[in-house]
């Protein structure tokens, strides 16, 4: 795996005016002057008009020219806490369409993969024809090394002629030496095969879609070499132009509502794959501006709001997200509008803002997506540290979750929640990013704000309404349901006050001098046999950061419904700081399974809660049946194929391989096993993506036609849902050492093949798998998905 996306670029704007020359009469009109052909990147010393550029964030000082090994070079070193990168710009652009490859020579100081080296980036963040190798393998010799050029007709007035970047390996750097960079014709290469990632994307009409980038592969004396290139180098053809359209400029519009697929060629050779785009019909836009802010401006420092002065922003979508942007207005209201929306980095790092006296955060979001569980919208926020640098060695992040019970769909949401609740930013004096994600692809959002509101020592709002039917609930304390006896909300032995509190109409219980409450309910015991979860919504203006938390004991009377009676029992769940909030509702749902202790659930009487919080506001306190199962209670279908045929990674029908890791330590997910009667599933949580590794050794599926799994998931399965898998191949060498020889393919599975409550079965061919062009060597699997937990069994491949 790459160690780490290049992020951050420095942008230079580099402009150059080109005059025509008219001679001394008007007959004879000169054009302007033909672009440089010369190859010359560095070669003893730099070529003409090429200067270095280091990437924003960078190690900046890490180039020093000088003698080694008996000639000129560049040395440039990576520290172990940073990572070193840039380009080699020309100021004068170069006609590069006469040649076919750019060489070079380089070195380490030890051996290490370097992250990637390519052409076509000159700094700016508008590059359009970048074509880079990755994971290319250094040693500690001077080898030479091969960049094809995908299509050099492309290239006839190009600025960047050689980028690279490499960051520690192992929190350990290297020095690194380059030499005789120069563009030139290679008579040995042959066999150009373009090809685009197949995949299934979904647009609404009116719609500017931009795809990823294409892989060509060249034989190049020899030996195989993958080039990952730009989409600009690629013509797309439209099966249906009247649905989806591709400019002269390669611009991809959607016209119509349908289905259209995109087929690409590379000059005149047809690349493989295809992209087909569904066209559905316009989404709702917001028709009314987000409420204007009544926060003093000087209490404010604001990133993006019509209200106030705002901080610089240098940019709102970077080259590294999966995003994109554009500004529109509603009347005179200025809103940012992200689409197509995996993740979106936005940068403020010059200058960076001191929010350390800042109490709260605020930001309003609108979405004309489906805000139904389980949708949420992530925002993480990231302070460069002391030294003001990214990766500096002091940088802090975290990142909030705001799930279904916040959003609402086709409606502004203001979001505005204690600065504190980002606990595991620690530092605030240098805060330079903030990165959106989350399950919604389209959001409008406006009004982006710290702001000092002092203390706040009770809630302004309402807990959210439930929504559960009354006759799936049974309510110890709501105004939304008939709730049912309650004796004590405070027992004489326990150690806190409570007291009735009001917000507008809405009644709350409200406890201070809190170090643990005994509510009971003995009289009208709950039988939650046929229950799913427990819910309350809880409010404190207490600090939540670590280690704070808050228990919730449950107690059963067993079947004498009495305390004391030799059958009771009970279980406490603890709700710790990553799930608490200081100034706003939180709400807490927890499958009643989870209270694993309660191993009779008819006669629950009793309910403790502690933990360390002083002062505490309880809403919509309540046991309910959400009518979705939480977690399978029947297995996946069993298996028939003859093992002779099966090379399996997990199933108790088969024999399995030795599998390293289920959740590899790059990964972002939770793996337990999870038993279903005698049958062994994999419980993935928290999942993001998970890297499966089976490195030793690496399996030979070579024979094998099929991939197959089984899956089960209680989250929601419709659009927008992602759920992909990748495998890859570590090549002829049996490891991961980008020599040329690994390969790798991604799938997107389409949601009219997922489900949810259900065991669903997938037997995908591996032909589908395009770029997994060798599979002698298979080492990883990798599943992404926003199916947060996701119960998977018999893994295996077959013929």
């Amino acid at each position: 795996m790459s160690k780490g996306n290049i992020a951050h670029l420095f942008i230079i704007m580099l402009v150059l005016s080109i005059s025509g020359m008219i001679a001394c009469g008007d007959e004879d009109i000169i054009g302007p002057a033909p672009f440089p052909t010369d190859p010359v990147v560095f070669v003893d010393e730099f070529g003409s008009s090429i200067e270095y550029q280091a990437f924003s964030n960078s190690h900046y000082e890490a180039l020093t020219v000088g003698q080694f090994d008996g000639s000129t070079a560049l040395k440039f070193d990576v520290l172990d806490t940073i990572f070193t990168g840039g380009a080699f710009v020309a100021s004068i652009a170069r006609d590069l369409s006469i040649y076919n490859a750019l060489t070079f020579r380089a070195k380490a100081s030890r051996e290490v993969t370097l992250d990637v080296v390519g052409i076509g980036n000159d700094n700016t963040g508008g590059s359009i024809y970048t074509a880079e190798l990755n994971n290319v393998a250094l040693t500690t010799s001077w080898q030479t090394y091969t960049i094809p050029l995908p299509l050099a007709e492309k290239l006839l007035s190009e600025r960047g002629m050689f980028y690279f970047a490499e960051g520690p390996e192992d929190g350990v750097g290297c020095s690194i030496w380059f030499d005789d960079i120069v563009f030139e014709n290679i008579s040995t290469i042959t066999d150009v095969s373009p090809a685009i990632t197949t995949e299934s994307i979904d647009a609404e009409v009116g719609e500017t879609l931009n795809i990823g980038n294409g892989l060509v592969t060249f034989d190049v004396n020899g030996t195989e070499i993958v080039v990952n290139a730009m989409p600009a180098y690629f013509t797309l053809i439209s099966s249906n132009s009247a649905i989806v359209s591709v400019a002269d400029d390669g611009v991809i519009t959607t016209k119509a509502v349908g289905i259209a697929t995109l087929t690409a060629k590379l000059g005149e050779i047809d690349a493989t794959g295809t992209i087909t785009v569904n066209v559905g019909d316009a989404l709702p836009v917001p028709t009314t501006a987000a409420p204007s802010p009544t926060v003093d401006p000087a209490d404010v420092v604001s990133l993006f709001s019509d209200s106030y002065t705002n901080a610089n922003v240098s940019l709102w979508s970077t080259d590294w997200d999966i995003t994109e942007v554009e500004d529109i207005t509603i009347g005179a209201n200025n809103i940012k509008k992200y689409y197509d929306l995996t993740y979106a980095g936005i940068e403020f790092n010059s200058p960076s803002i001191d929010v350390s006296t800042m109490t709260r955060f605020h930001i309003d979001v609108w979405t004309p997506n489906s805000t139904d569980a389980p949708a949420n919208l992530k925002i993480k926020l990231v302070d460069f540290g002391a030294n003001d640098i990214f990766g500096g060695g002091d940088d802090t992040e975290h990142e909030l979750t705001f799930d279904h019970t916040v959003l609402a769909s086709q409606s502004w949401v203001g979001i505005d929640v204690p600065l504190a609740t980002f606990s595991g930013l620690t530092g605030k004096n240098h805060l330079a990013q903030m990165i959106i994600s989350g399950s919604l692809t389209t959001v409008y959002i406006d009004n982006i704000y710290f702001y000092d509101a002092g203390v706040q020592t009770e809630p302004t709002s309402s807990a959210p309404t439930p929504s559960y039917d009354q006759a799936n609930v049974v309510s110890l304390f709501s105004d939304a349901y008939t709730d049912i006896t309650v004796e004590t909300w405070s027992t004489i032995w326990d150690q806190a006050t409570v007291a009735d509190f009001a917000y507008n109409a809405d009644n709350m219980k409200k406890y201070t001098n809190l170090t643990f409450a005994a509510i009971e309910f003995k009289t009208s015991t709950v039988d939650a046999t046929a229950l799913t979860h427990f819910h309350l919504d809880l409010w404190t203006p207490d600090a939540t950061t670590a280690p704070a938390e808050f228990n919730i004991k449950l107690v059963d009377f067993g079947a004498d419904g009495s305390y004391g009676g030799g059958d009771d029992v009970e279980s406490e769940i603890s709700w710790d700081y990553t799930k608490l909030n200081t100034g706003i509702w939180v709400s807490v749902d927890i499958p009643i399974s989870d209270f694993t202790g309660l191993t009779t659930k008819s006669d629950i009487g009793q309910m403790i809660i502690s933990g360390d919080l002083s002062t505490v506001f309880l809403d919509n306190v309540s046991f309910y049946n959400s009518g979705i199962p939480t977690e399978p209670n029947v297995s996946a279908p069993t298996p028939t194929l003859d093992a002779a045929d099966v090379v399996s990674l997990f199933s108790d029908v088969y024999t399995d391989v030795p599998v390293e890791t289920w959740s590899a330590p790059w990964d972002s997910a939770n793996v337990v096993d999870f038993m279903i009667g005698s049958d062994v599933v994999k419980k993935y949580t928290n999942l993001l993506f998970a890297g499966v590794e089976f490195k030793d050794p690496t399996i030979d599926g070579s024979a094998m036609t099929h991939l197959h799994l089984d899956f089960w998931t209680p989250d929601a399965t419709n659009a927008p849902t992602i759920f992909k898998i990748k495998l890859v191949d570590f090549g002829a060498n049996g490891v991961w050492d980008g020599g040329g020889d690994d390969v790798e393919h991604e799938l997107t599975i389409d949601e009219s093949q997922l489900g949810s409550n259900t065991w669903v079965s997938l037997d995908i061919p591996l032909s589908d798998f395009v770029n997994l062009t060798t599979r002698g060597h298979l080492a990883q699997m990798i599943i992404v998905t926003d199916p947060n937990t996701l119960y998977i069994d018999n893994v295996y491949l077959h013929k």
